[in-house]
Protein backbone atom coordinates (compact mmCIF):
# COMPACT_ATOMS: atom_id res chain seq x y z
CA UNK A 1 0.00 0.00 0.00
CA UNK A 2 1.44 3.36 -1.04
CA UNK A 3 1.51 6.14 1.56
CA UNK A 4 -0.37 8.39 -0.88
CA UNK A 5 -3.26 5.92 -1.04
CA UNK A 6 -4.07 6.27 2.67
CA UNK A 7 -4.71 8.98 5.23
CA UNK A 8 -2.32 8.72 8.17
CA UNK A 9 -3.58 10.33 11.37
CA UNK A 10 -1.18 10.97 14.23
CA UNK A 11 -3.36 11.17 17.30
CA UNK A 12 -0.64 12.38 19.67
CA UNK A 13 -0.64 15.90 21.08
CA UNK A 14 0.51 18.86 19.02
CA UNK A 15 3.78 19.02 20.99
CA UNK A 16 4.50 15.32 20.43
CA UNK A 17 3.74 15.71 16.72
CA UNK A 18 6.03 18.74 16.57
CA UNK A 19 8.89 16.70 18.01
CA UNK A 20 8.78 14.33 15.05
CA UNK A 21 6.17 12.61 12.93
CA UNK A 22 5.64 10.41 9.89
CA UNK A 23 5.94 12.43 6.72
CA UNK A 24 2.49 13.25 5.39
CA UNK A 25 0.67 12.38 8.62
CA UNK A 26 -2.06 14.71 9.82
CA UNK A 27 -2.20 15.62 13.49
CA UNK A 28 -5.61 15.16 15.08
CA UNK A 29 -5.11 14.50 18.77
CA UNK A 30 -7.18 11.84 20.50
CA UNK A 31 -8.90 14.45 22.67
CA UNK A 32 -10.14 16.36 19.59
CA UNK A 33 -10.91 13.39 17.37
CA UNK A 34 -14.69 13.47 17.87
CA UNK A 35 -14.81 17.16 16.92
CA UNK A 36 -12.75 16.58 13.77
CA UNK A 37 -14.62 13.73 12.11
CA UNK A 38 -15.08 15.92 9.03
CA UNK A 39 -11.29 15.72 8.46
CA UNK A 40 -11.33 11.91 8.22
CA UNK A 41 -11.39 10.48 4.70
CA UNK A 42 -14.37 8.46 3.61
CA UNK A 43 -12.76 7.60 0.25
CA UNK A 44 -9.50 5.91 1.25
CA UNK A 45 -8.17 3.81 4.12
CA UNK A 46 -7.32 5.70 7.31
CA UNK A 47 -4.46 4.61 9.56
CA UNK A 48 -4.23 5.95 13.12
CA UNK A 49 -1.10 5.84 15.23
CA UNK A 50 0.31 7.33 18.42
CA UNK A 51 3.50 6.95 20.45
CA UNK A 52 3.26 3.29 21.43
CA UNK A 53 -0.18 2.07 20.34
CA UNK A 54 -2.38 2.64 23.40
CA UNK A 55 -4.06 5.86 22.21
CA UNK A 56 -4.29 4.49 18.67
CA UNK A 57 -6.33 1.57 20.03
CA UNK A 58 -8.67 4.01 21.78
CA UNK A 59 -8.98 6.11 18.61
CA UNK A 60 -9.66 3.01 16.53
CA UNK A 61 -12.45 1.90 18.88
CA UNK A 62 -13.98 5.37 19.00
CA UNK A 63 -13.97 5.78 15.24
CA UNK A 64 -15.48 2.31 14.74
CA UNK A 65 -18.27 3.20 17.21
CA UNK A 66 -18.87 6.40 15.24
CA UNK A 67 -19.33 4.42 12.04
CA UNK A 68 -15.94 4.86 10.35
CA UNK A 69 -15.36 1.58 8.51
CA UNK A 70 -12.16 2.26 6.56
CA UNK A 71 -9.97 2.53 9.67
CA UNK A 72 -6.79 0.63 10.51
CA UNK A 73 -4.33 0.96 13.37
CA UNK A 74 -0.53 1.00 13.33
CA UNK A 75 -0.05 -0.57 16.75
CA UNK A 76 3.71 -0.05 16.95
CA UNK A 77 3.33 3.71 16.90
CA UNK A 78 5.98 6.27 16.18
CA UNK A 79 8.39 4.41 18.47
CA UNK A 80 8.45 1.36 16.18
CA UNK A 81 8.36 3.52 13.05
CA UNK A 82 11.48 5.39 14.19
CA UNK A 83 13.26 2.30 15.51
CA UNK A 84 12.79 0.40 12.25
CA UNK A 85 13.63 3.52 10.20
CA UNK A 86 10.54 3.09 8.04
CA UNK A 87 10.30 5.72 5.32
Amino acid sequence: MDKNDVQIIDIRTENEYGNGHISGAENISLTTLKNNLHKISKDRPVIVHCQSGVRAAMAYSLLKKLGIQNIKMFSGGINEWTEKKIE
